[in-house]
């Protein structure tokens, strides 16, 4: 059996596309969640993590850092927010990303 694929190019349309602005009266500001867990290396036998995420709508950044805090109430304040961790702490915080765009 012979199959054929077929592949269109569009071209892209650079006028009509705003950069981050245009994005963020789409979607809202973008806000990233950073982690940093702070460890004791010869305690845990680890080092020190740390991670930010990609840009994302507010909604979402709250629901992954009460993902990362183990917790399953809401989050009361702005943070940042700490959860224990063997031989450690967990640092979780949402910032604005900067310019409110992807990338």
């Amino acid at each position: 059996m012979w199959v054929a694929a077929h592949a269109v190019a569009l071209p892209l349309v650079q006028d009509d596309f705003d950069g981050g602005e245009q994005l963020e009266l789409m979607l809202g500001p973008l806000y990233v969640v950073t982690v940093d867990d702070r460890v004791s290396g010869p305690l845990t036998n680890r080092p020190a993590r740390r991670y930010r995420s990609p840009p994302q709508a507010l909604e979402d950044a709250r629901c992954l850092a009460l993902l990362l805090l183990d917790r399953s109430d809401e989050l009361g304040d702005d943070g940042p927010w700490r959860r224990p961790l063997p031989g450690g702490q967990r640092h979780v915080a949402i910032v604005r990303a900067p310019g409110g765009s992807i990338g």
